[in-house]
């Protein structure tokens, strides 16, 4: 072997670790009461203080943030819409909108205020982490969904507010960041034209997009074959690219809007057995590209000191006080209107608002010179890890106690 073949040699080396470790920890963790996420957090954690305090010839995995807005991101978003049904989005898009629309931007000051209070940063890098963190992932919980009767149309709600909530949270990120990096002026005015323009103009690109290559994908007649699996890996990353680096519109709405309107486009032809590999195929990336956030996140807060102080529990109350104010407002709102949801559905919505693979993303984005970089990956931490282990028990133990009946 030559020199210069030696480093990709290393480098394949640890990939084949890595996936043997992932591969490992998720068929041994199957059974466990805590989601496989918490323990590559975990293991994220041990692997970094080793690195970094005893055994520093060890490799550092650290992802930059172009990887993660590049590579990784397109590849969540658009596994997590693939499941999204348009018809089912239609019946109940008024509590989805006030979950995942006012609910996010209600979310940004709830914890952004307090936030910058209880770590005395300008409100500005509060409301910027607080972007970060507004998204849910309910993608932890589904193994236990799975294993009790869940009415179609919670489930729906869950899942649209995840997706949904997921591009407006982005949407916001993206401006907070515009205001805090780069030090420009950003006005209200300006602000909200940006958002309006950024939403609005990835809407029709992604759905156009979305159809087109659904259309494509039937006609070919290779829809879980390596053509039409190739396509929708294109459309993941060519709608990406096309949005936020052409048209400079929001890159994560347009894939998100591509994968509704390809599944939709495409269900017509497929037969219900048909869509087997389609499924296992885009499963798979996104619990890779999932297991590689949390493990680069763990080792990222195991790679320093990590700081003792009161900032940690609180922002964990304030996150549950933000996520209480959502959901049981939002439900009483929708009561105004007549549009009620079950209470043991809104204690569900609370114990499911987990912090997952999008909140590490937008985190480890950050460009490594920002003062408040490090802080801000502790505390999105501690969040995702809060979340991950206590919620996923204590709804595991709620869903035994009551009976849920469709409405």
């Amino acid at each position: 072997m030559s020199a210069q073949d030696q480093p990709i040699f290393f480098i394949l080396v640890g990939i084949c670790a890595f996936l043997f470790f992932v591969a490992c920890l998720r068929h041994y963790s199957s059974r466990s009461f805590l989601p496989p996420e918490s323990w590559l957090l975990l293991a994220g954690v041990v692997y970094g203080s080793v690195q970094h305090n005893y055994l520093p010839t060890l490799p550092v995995i650290e992802l930059s943030p172009e990887l993660v807005i590049w590579l990784l991101l397109p590849i969540i978003i658009f596994a997590s819409a693939r499941n999204t049904s348009i018809l089912a989005l239609q019946k109940d898009a008024l509590p989805i909108f006030c979950f995942a629309g006012l609910g996010v931007i209600l979310t940004l000051f709830l914890i952004g205020i307090p936030l910058s209070w209880i770590m005395s940063i300008p409100l500005a890098d509060g409301l910027f982490f607080a972007a970060a963190v507004a998204a849910t992932d309910p993608s932890a919980v589904a193994a236990i969904f799975q294993r009790f009767s869940i009415p179609e149309r919670l489930n729906v709600l869950l899942e649209g507010e995840s997706t949904f909530n997921d591009g407006t949270a982005i949407v916001l990120f993206s401006l907070m960041a515009a205001l805090v990096l780069t030090d420009a002026p950003l006005s209200l005015s300006q602000a909200l034209l940006q958002f309006v323009w950024s939403i609005a103009g990835a809407i029709p690109l992604g759905l156009a997009l979305g159809w087109l290559a659904g259309k494509l994908v039937l006609h070919w007649g290779e829809q879980n074959r390596f053509p039409g699996l190739t396509l929708t890996l294109l459309l993941a990353y060519g709608s990406y690219l096309l949005g936020e680096g052409v048209l400079h519109v929001s890159g994560v709405i347009t894939v998100l809007c591509a994968s509704l309107a390809f599944i939709r486009s495409r269900q017509a032809g497929i037969q219900p057995k048909e869509g087997e590999l389609f499924t296992s195929f885009w499963e798979y990336l996104e619990v890779l590209a999932g297991s590689v956030l949390f493990f680069s996140l763990g080792t990222a807060a195991g790679a320093h000191d990590f700081p003792i102080n009161w900032a940690l529990p609180g922002v964990v109350i304030v996150l549950l006080v933000s996520r209480a104010v959502v959901v049981y407002g939002g439900s009483l709102l929708l009561s105004s209107i007549r549009k009620p949801l079950p209470v043991a559905w809104q204690n569900i919505m609370m114990l499911g608002g987990l912090r997952g693979a999008v909140s590490a993303a937008l985190v480890l984005m950050i460009p490594a010179d920002y003062i408040y970089r490090f802080e801000m990956l502790c505390l999105v931490f501690v969040l995702c890890l809060y979340t991950l282990v206590v919620h996923p028990p204590l709804l595991r133990l709620y869903l035994q106690r009551i009976e849920l009946g469709e409405t």
